[in-house]
């Protein structure tokens, strides 16, 4: 399959490159299913998609960089197939209502989608005992937090924390499952089990 091609003299941004990966008829199965632009006319789930990704691959921290930077002319912001540069303001209201779920969904229909692609192109290492098996790696962490930026993540008197738990699906090298969780809130650790 031909769908990670590198096509010649393509002046398209990078990041519309990216975002043309992701099959329209996805995006919109996953907004109709969490109703994920209901009642929003400006800064719908495309839009909002569109600017995390801008955020996390241009390694913007607060809002404003991401307003700046998708502005930074007219024509970047049509090829990024947006209206305008989202405002500060807006973001902060549609970060604040639309419900995480739809991005989950998004990126388990994106693994499914791709999953042939992704284990063709992915090298690992057989080992015989596991051969035609499938392996999950299951793991957790925590990530330390200044709580004197992120107070609500508090975990003792003087530290901030999260904890993160992967389960890593090494036929595709990439995560399957992934649960952020406050520090002090954890429970019993997380058990996946394989339908395989």
């Amino acid at each position: 399959m031909g769908l990670f091609k590198r096509t010649k003299n393509n002046k398209r941004p990078l990041l519309r490159q990216i975002i043309d990966l992701i099959p329209p008829h996805i995006l919109a199965d996953c907004i109709a299913r969490h109703k994920s632009d209901k009642y929003c006319s400006r800064y719908r789930t495309r839009d909002q998609l569109v600017a995390q990704m801008f955020e996390q691959s241009n390694n913007c921290y607060p809002l404003e960089d991401i307003s700046a930077g998708i502005a930074v002319n007219k024509t970047y912001i049509a090829e990024l197939g947006l209206n305008q540069s989202p405002a500060r303001s807006t973001m902060s209201g549609g970060n604040a209502k639309r419900h995480w779920k739809v991005f989950k969904s998004l990126y388990t229909r994106l693994l499914g989608h791709y999953a042939s692609v992704l284990k063709v192109k992915h090298q690992s290492t057989i080992i015989e005992e596991v051969k035609h098996k499938t392996v999950k790696l299951v793991d957790s962490m925590t990530i330390s937090l200044c709580l004197s930026l992120i107070s609500w993540a508090k975990f003792r008197t003087a530290k901030g924390g999260l904890k993160i738990h992967t389960c890593w699906d090494d036929s595709l090298a990439l995560p399957e499952i992934f649960t952020i969780n406050k520090t002090r809130q954890i429970g019993p650790q997380l058990r996946w089990v394989s339908s395989q």
